[in-house]
């Protein structure tokens, strides 16, 4: 700084700060088989989430049943961030399958901060691992 006779001031002490990336209420909307219900398991999101978020857990982050065909979860991530994640019943023997009882790689996701903060995915799972007709 200086003052009107152009005396300057000393330096000020640096600081150095780094913004934290805004969470995101990212929504997932889950459409299962008409299975599902009988197979007596609950629907899990797995994945490379962040912390507090379990890294690739199948029997952590279970989503709430909506009906017998639909199930959804809540996640509070980062923006910015990328996700890769598979649907599982509580068990990676009982992880999503294709069409045709194939194995899928995982699906992924760009976290971004929508209106309000907020983001809705919606997914279909087709099969699971050992539930007819993929097994059992």
């Amino acid at each position: 700084a200086q003052d009107t006779s152009f005396n300057r001031s000393a330096n000020s002490n640096e600081l150095s700060v780094q913004a934290q990336a805004q969470m995101v209420a990212v929504t997932f909307y889950i459409t299962v088989p008409a299975n599902t219900d009988g197979s007596g398991r609950t629907v899990h999101i797995a994945g490379s989430f962040t912390p507090p978020y379990p890294q690739w857990d199948r029997a952590s982050n279970a989503a709430n049943r909506v009906d017998a065909t639909h199930w959804t979860i809540a996640l509070n991530l980062p923006d910015g961030t990328q996700v890769d994640y598979k649907y599982a019943l509580g068990d990676w023997n009982y992880v999503e399958k294709g069409a045709s009882c194939d194995e899928l790689g995982n699906r992924s996701l760009v976290v971004v901060y929508g209106p309000g903060g907020t983001q809705t995915v919606n997914d279909t799972v087709l099969n699971w691992r050992n539930v007819s007709p993929c097994g059992n």
